[in-house]
């Protein structure tokens, strides 16, 4: 089981984007922070940058792009579908169109509203 954290701007920009995405509401959610679940317990933590301390590792990279040498991965069952999805509501977002890869797999990739690189696949 695999359990990831995004620190983000805009919490509210980043809940509707990943709704968007998983196709699901957050399971918890505040000012602060929100949480998706997938059925296997997989868990994407978004946390307001806000609740970061000054002496915090992150601090000194709020207001910057995110996710600097980091791809999430996103499996899931209908590829195309979503990229259907997001190219209608956040074309912009889409950095590489929806692809046949040697490995056999289908995707393509996102960066989300803080700059976090996103490869959804097959």
């Amino acid at each position: 089981m695999f359990h990831t954290e995004l620190f983000v701007h805009k919490l509210s920009a980043s809940i509707v984007f990943y709704r968007c995405l998983f196709g699901k509401a957050c399971v918890d959610y505040n000012e602060k922070r929100a949480v998706f679940k997938d059925e296997d317990g997989t868990s994407l933590l978004l946390t307001d940058e806000s609740v970061l301390g000054s002496n915090h590792y992150f601090a000194a990279m709020a207001e910057s792009k995110k996710g600097k040498g980091v791809e999430l991965i996103l499996p899931v069952n209908d590829v195309e579908l979503v990229f259907n999805k997001i190219n209608r509501i956040y074309p912009d977002f889409i950095e590489s169109a929806i692809a046949s890869q040697p490995w056999g797999k289908l995707d393509f990739r996102i960066v989300d509203p803080d700059g976090y690189y996103v490869r959804v696949t097959s």
